[in-house]
């Protein structure tokens, strides 16, 4: 019998921990529960327990539950586990700086089960393809840093999440740069390619369905035969990425920053994000199908 899913929930309210595990229990995922960051670091290290995704509050009476994965981040066996940051604040900074350090996913409570289920899944399926490419870019990212200029043609959201790994190898912040073109890439294949709006996402995300339809739209004919592409240069200064899509376009102007407005739904973040973290320049040109991207490979560390 294979191993079930395990998840560990760290957060200080026994509630929350209960719906959380309750939430999970339906797709058929073990829970573990920490109250403290010490309890989670014990569990995290305790060599008969495997964990498979963690689910880490901000807020916890002992500390910040992102001290934690930035601790995980330093033992190798613990590095790979996919981190969802959970918390009460919308604040984009803290978004922004969640990012930074590496985690991917990012939860405002309250939340319903159908989207905790969604991005949990969602964390363990791109640990799981990130690893498996990783472990092939790291022998080859002397290679990638030799190019100067490429072109690529995409259509499908493996397509572009691996794009995105694969070239970020070139400059230093990789994982901030995988963040942000993995965002403008996805928007151009969700919205650009497929034709889904903000609101008929919105409806998909919450029924669970949003990547079953995206499969359907790109077998039918009306799509199948649509593609986008990323154009890279390099110089010794900077990298410039321009993603072009077939769409229709938007009004970028909206989702350029973290409003009031999106903090209240469940994805609309992505470009304002990317922009804050993945690029040091992001500009959309003409009717919004075409977005320039720029890395500063002289800008110091953030």
């Amino acid at each position: 019998m294979a191993e079930p899913v395990t998840a560990l929930v760290v957060d200080d309210e026994e509630m929350t921990r209960a719906i959380v595990a309750g939430y999970l229990a339906r797709i058929g995922y073990r829970t573990l529960e920490a109250a403290t960051l010490a309890e989670a670091w014990r569990i995290l290290n305790d060599p008969a327990v495997t964990i498979h995704v963690a689910l880490l509050d901000r807020r916890l009476h002992d500390g910040d539950g992102l001290k934690l994965f930035e601790r995980m981040k330093t033992v190798p066996e613990l590095a790979e586990i996919p981190v969802i940051i959970q918390t009460v604040s919308d604040s984009s900074a803290d978004i922004a700086a969640a990012i930074r350090a590496g985690v991917f996913y990012y939860l405002i409570k309250p939340y319903d089960g159908a989207l905790l289920r969604s991005v949990v899944r969602a964390a363990e399926e791109s640990s799981g393809r990130m690893r498996s490419l990783q472990g092939d870019l790291r022998s080859r990212a002397d290679a990638m840093g030799l190019m100067r200029e490429a072109r690529f043609r995409f259509r499908t959201p493996h397509e572009a999440q691996n794009l995105a790994i694969a070239l970020s190898s070139i400059a230093e912040t990789a994982h901030s740069l995988t963040f942000g073109l993995s965002e403008i890439m996805m928007n151009a294949v969700e919205h650009g390619i497929l034709g889904i709006g903000f609101e008929a996402k919105s409806v998909l995300k919450a029924t669970g369905t949003l990547g079953k339809e995206i499969e359907t739209r790109l077998a039918s004919p009306e799509h199948r035969d649509k593609h986008a592409t990323l154009h890279v240069e390099r110089n010794d200064d900077r990298i410039v990425f321009t993603v072009t899509d077939t769409g229709n376009g938007f009004d970028s102007s909206r989702y350029l920053t973290v409003d009031a407005f999106q903090s209240t739904a469940t994805h609309g973040r992505g470009i304002a994000l990317a922009r804050m973290v993945g690029f040091d320049h992001l500009t959309y040109v003409g009717n919004g199908n075409r977005v320039i991207g720029v890395v500063d490979l002289n800008r110091p560390a953030r």
